[in-house]
């Protein structure tokens, strides 16, 4: 029996192995320009997801500085500026006393000497700083009559006029008392101050309450001293405050009086906005003094 080829070898001459190994050369330079392609994608899309991130974060509102900002603050406040931050603040020297200097605003030399204390309030936010070196503006005086075309007489009908034409109502249907009228003003004036302390943010929490120097005329307060509320009508140039209490007694009487008396007293130290709890409270007691 002949013997079996178990082994069969196979050879490359020198030009065969050549080609070879440059065809092992091209495959492994594609092999990793591919890879390369990989991670650049991978990275590119990392970065467009990051970019993508940071366009949905919450960016802080750009205000614009205008009358606006002088609501419900004290008269003392005739000027407003912003500074090349985007920071603005009020203050009670006119605007030819204050200038641009560096990044900010400062009080010039000659009113240094001629009003020795100036007063000074940092709005919150953030403001349009674009030209800030000439942002700053004058206080308006505001005349709600200005708002009404034609005469007054004419625009704004009288109640009691209305009231008196012929059919205007019929007669099963209750007429108008004095004390309804007086309920409708109350409910009203506590809407708009509700309003304004909503629009403002100048609802106090249960850790962090707005007294003090921080209190500006029309915010709805509550002592608790005498566990009454009350609405702030102003402050004076020596930082005592006008405040108007009321409250709703236990035995159903009810109490009401106007103090002025200064910050650092007992009770302007124990003064602050009253919570988003305290409303229906706040509404009961103003309506059971005045309505």
């Amino acid at each position: 029996m002949s013997k079996l080829i178990t082994r069969f070898e196979i050879g490359f001459d020198d030009e065969t192995k050549a080609e070879i190994a440059a065809l092992k050369g091209k495959l492994d330079e594609v092999a990793r320009v591919l890879s390369a392609k990989k991670e650049s994608h991978a990275d590119g899309l990392l970065a467009a997801m990051q970019a993508e991130a940071a366009n949905d974060a919450p960016q802080d509102e750009i205000k614009q500085l205008g009358q606006w900002v002088f609501e419900g603050q004290p008269k003392g406040f005739i000027t407003a500026h912003v500074n090349s931050l985007g920071q603005a603040a009020m203050s009670s020297m006119p605007i030819g006393d204050i200038k641009p200097s560096g990044d900010t605003w400062v009080v010039t030399e000659d009113a240094q000497i001629r009003v020795p204390t100036c007063l000074y309030r940092r709005l919150k936010g953030q403001f349009d700083a674009t030209n800030w070196q000439n942002s700053a503006i004058t206080r308006e005086t505001v005349n709600d009559v200005d708002y009404l075309s034609g005469d007054l007489d004419e625009c704004v009908p009288h109640i009691d006029d209305v009231l008196a034409q012929p059919n205007w109502l019929s007669e099963s249907v209750p007429k108008i008392t004095d004390a309804d009228m007086q309920l409708i003003f109350i409910k009203n004036l506590s809407e708009v101050l509700i309003q304004r302390m909503h629009s403002m943010d100048r609802f106090s929490e249960d850790d962090y309450a707005i007294g003090g120097e921080k209190l500006m005329a029309w915010d709805i307060v509550f002592n608790d001293l005498g566990n009454e509320f009350g609405i702030v009508t102003g402050f004076n140039e020596y930082h005592q405050m006008m405040v108007s209490f009321f409250k709703q007694c236990t035995n159903n009487q009810t109490m009401t009086s106007s103090l002025n008396f200064h910050l650092t007293t007992m009770i302007g130290k124990n003064l602050r906005t009253i919570t988003e709890a305290e409303l229906p409270a706040f509404r009961a007691a103003l309506e059971a003094c005045y309505a």
